[in-house]
């Protein structure tokens, strides 16, 4: 009777460790699965940033391009008001040049 009751109790904590032990398993492969799919999204967020900052730095050289443009643009316009005479004639002159220019 006393190891009857023994057994039973034995049998009992067993199946407690077994019930653990595949509750662990289901953890642990949940846990798995989660940090899986946090190196995705983590992986996916790095190769965004890697596109944005591309994206970025040719915009900044785009723009730098276009500043220089301008630029050169105004020089020339500087240079066309001045070469059409005197500070007279130089409204009627950025008229011209507006026109030319549009």
């Amino acid at each position: 009777r006393f190891s009857l009751r023994r057994e039973k109790l034995s049998v009992a904590r067993l199946q407690r460790e077994v019930a653990q032990s595949k509750s662990e398993g289901a953890m642990r492969e949940k846990l798995i699965h989660e940090l899986e799919e946090e190196r995705h999204l983590r992986l996916e967020s790095e190769k965004r940033l890697r596109e944005v900052t591309l994206e970025s730095e040719r915009s900044r050289a785009q723009m730098r391009g276009l500043q220089e443009q301008f630029s050169r643009m105004e020089e020339t316009v500087r240079n066309l008001l001045q070469s059409q005479g005197s500070p007279g004639q130089n409204g009627e002159g950025t008229v011209n040049i507006m026109k030319v220019y549009q």
